[in-house]
């Protein structure tokens, strides 16, 4: 069994990760896309996107999916070489 509620999803990251972690703890939750769509202020069709990893949510869009699921975002910044 995955415990997703530890979890902290790392940005950025690919967009099939993305999906498996919104797709996997939306279900363990027991919450249909439109019930998280209406909680996070989305579209269901946005859920959809993003779970079948044909979205690119802004990190604006993913901070309201993961507050409603109970999931943070960490940003891993690189520095540039100069």
């Amino acid at each position: 069994m995955v415990y997703l509620d530890i979890i902290s999803i790392i940005y950025p990251m690919n967009k099939e990760e993305i999906a498996h972690y919104i797709t996997t703890r939306r279900q363990l939750l027991a919450l249909n896309q439109e019930d998280v769509a209406a909680m996070a202020g989305i579209t269901a069709k946005t859920i959809y996107m993003i779970e079948s990893g044909k979205g690119n949510p802004s990190l604006e869009t993913l901070q309201k999916l993961l507050t409603v699921l109970g999931l943070t975002i960490q940003l891993k910044i690189k520095s540039i070489p100069e």
